[in-house]
């Protein structure tokens, strides 16, 4: 090859990478979002078996019924904390089912879940928990409540998500047991289909959570 050649090949190969790289991340974004709502679905069958064990989905009132039984429960109302309910009641059997690629500070689960301070420690958990009116679950409830969602960046009552891991989505998990995702608004606000521009969390006139108050419990 000629001088001249050498760098027109240069030139070639660089501008495919370019035209490469963000198909690329985008089908990993992608492929992130699809196992984060694979693994919401698997929570949810093991949030109703927890249910049809404890008549609620994880709370403070069933982490005390656990203590009765004999078991050693991580302290705080984290999600970690309360999603961690359903492994200590063999409601499912995996930490793995917590986690997704690409969320920031998330690493999957190595699945020593025997002790309290090992059942889903820090970054084994991408999802933060909706509870409603001072710790209250969503439990009973309409089919359109969020039970869990994620890449949360903020919490309580006006909580923001990360719109960078599912390219610009949010993925969470229904009371009918559904895993569907939604746009984030460029404020971080999850959205979602038919309630206008107050989203998810909307507490207004026609919101989902119309007349409640909403406290997102955070993962570690």
């Amino acid at each position: 090859f000629t001088l001249v050649e050498l760098l027109v090949v240069i030139a070639i190969i660089a501008v495919l990478a370019g035209l490469a790289t963000p198909a690329i991340l985008r089908a990993k974004k992608s492929a992130a979002k699809g196992q984060a709502l694979k693994n919401a679905k698997e929570i949810g069958n093991a949030l109703l078996d927890f249910q049809e064990q404890y008549s609620d989905y994880p709370s403070e009132l069933t982490r005390e019924r656990l203590i009765e039984d004999g078991d050693e429960m991580m302290q705080g109302d984290s999600a970690n904390a309360l999603l961690g309910q359903l492994l200590a009641a063999g409601s499912v059997d995996t930490e793995k089912i917590f986690f997704a690629k690409g969320v920031k500070g998330a690493v999957e689960g190595d699945d020593v879940f025997s002790s309290a301070d090992k059942r889903l420690g820090k970054g084994e958990n991408i999802w933060a928990y909706v509870t409603v009116n001072d710790g209250e679950t969503v439990n009973g409830e309409g089919s359109i409540f969020p039970i869990i969602c994620s890449p949360a960046i903020t919490g309580g009552d006006n909580p923001t998500f990360d719109d960078n891991p599912f390219g610009g989505q949010y993925c969470y998990l229904r009371n009918d047991v559904s895993a569907v995702a939604g746009k984030i608004s460029k404020n971080g606000r999850p959205q979602v289909k038919g309630r206008g521009k107050e989203g998810l969390f909307s507490t207004k006139k026609d919101g989902i959570f119309e007349g409640m108050t909403v406290d997102l419990k955070l993962p570690l």
